[in-house]
C-alpha cells in the first residue's frame, strides 16, 4: 500500500510540475520577440491627453453636500452603537450563570440584609452635622 501512495505522490508531483513549466516559459521570453525582458529598454509612456477644466462647485453646494453628510454618518454611528450595545447586553444576559440570575432576580435591598441600621445610622451622623454646623454659624 506505501509504494502505491509513493508512486501515486511522485505522478502528482510531476503533473505539478510540467503544468508549472510553460508559464515559467512564457514570463522569460526573448526581448527580441517583442517581449519584456529584466534588462531591455523601458516602453515608451503613452502620451497623455490635457485634462478638460470642470467648473467648480459654489461654497453653498459644498457646505449644503457636506452638511447633509455630516448629519447621515452622525446618524449611522448613532445606529451603530446602539446595535453594538444592544448585542453586548443581550449576550452578556444569555451569559449569565443560573446562579448569578437567581441572585440578580431576587436581589435584596440595603434594608432588608445585614446592614438593616445603615439607614438610621447614617440619619443620625447628618443630625449631628447639622447641628455642628448651625452651632458654628451660632457661634460667630
Amino acid at each position: 500500500m506505501i509504494p502505491l501512495m509513493r508512486r501515486l505522490a511522485a505522478i502528482l508531483t510531476l503533473l505539478a510540475l510540467l503544468v508549472a513549466a510553460p508559464v515559467a516559459a512564457a514570463q522569460t521570453q526573448d526581448p527580441s520577440q517583442g517581449g519584456g525582458g529584466a534588462f531591455s529598454p523601458l516602453p515608451q509612456p503613452a502620451p497623455e491627453e490635457t485634462p478638460v477644466p470642470t467648473a467648480t462647485p459654489t461654497v453653498e453646494e459644498q457646505s449644503n453636500t457636506d452638511r447633509t453628510l455630516l448629519f447621515a454618518i452622525g446618524v449611522g454611528l448613532l445606529a451603530l452603537f446602539l446595535v453594538i450595545g444592544y448585542v453586548i447586553t443581550r449576550d452578556a444576559r444569555e451569559h449569565l450563570p443560573e446562579a448569578e440570575r437567581r441572585a440578580a432576580a431576587g436581589a435584596q435591598l440595603r434594608e432588608q440584609g445585614p446592614h438593616r441600621h445603615g439607614k438610621q445610622s447614617k440619619a443620625k451622623a447628618r443630625a449631628r452635622t447639622k447641628a455642628q454646623r448651625a452651632a458654628r454659624r451660632h457661634n460667630r
